[in-house]
């Protein structure tokens, strides 16, 4: 008999939880814990990971179509940093099973002080570490791939976290552009 869950994700890097609904399903509930599953963190995007709980819950979920995941969205958390839109060039290398290493000259679309969001035409996996170059700076920072999206033409946006602390790698102040919490004294 087919039952339904809610089961609860924690991102690996720690920042969400997030509620993944799985309706109409025929596996055991031992068998939903111990399986890893795709969740959406709402920082890191697309992450597949085993679940952190899982409880049956109540009537069987309608659906029109075959049964499929549905996610419940808790909350966003807030952000670490203002995402800015940018065009910086950079340089990506990386290594994929299909051509091994590579070398790609692209730019960014979005950035944060913590990563950025980037075309890419290589193809890479969520999860995967690849070196990025800021061609104006030349200054280099391992990221990890945090988020990839769907094709747009050639090219996939793909979302990087430093990971190492560089506010500054994009040649952008961001405390700047953090949302200033009033003292009631004024600076000049």
């Amino acid at each position: 008999m087919a039952k339904n869950y809610a089961v609860t994700f924690k991102c690996p890097y720690g920042d969400a939880d997030e509620l993944l609904i799985l309706g109409n399903r025929e596996e055991t509930l031992e068998q939903i814990l111990n399986s890893p599953w795709h969740f959406e963190c709402p920082v890191h995007g697309v992450q597949r990971e085993s679940p952190v709980g899982v409880r049956e819950i109540g009537a069987p979920l309608r659906l029109e179509a075959k049964p499929k995941r549905v996610t419940a969205r808790m909350p966003k958390a807030s952000r670490r940093s203002k995402r800015v839109s940018l065009r910086v060039p950079v340089v990506v290398y990386g290594q994929n099973r299909i051509v091994g290493t590579f070398r790609e000259e692209t730019s960014t679309n979005l950035v944060s002080a913590h990563g950025g969001l980037i075309a890419l035409t290589a193809r890479v996996g969520v999860g995967e570490t690849v070196l990025v170059v800021n061609k104006a700076t030349q200054e280099e920072q391992e990221c990890r791939v945090v988020y990839v999206g769907p094709l747009e033409g050639p090219k996939k946006k793909v979302g990087v976290a430093l990971l190492r602390s560089s506010p500054n790698f994009w040649g952008l102040d961001f405390p700047f552009f953090l949302p200033q919490k009033s003292t009631g004294s004024a600076h000049g």
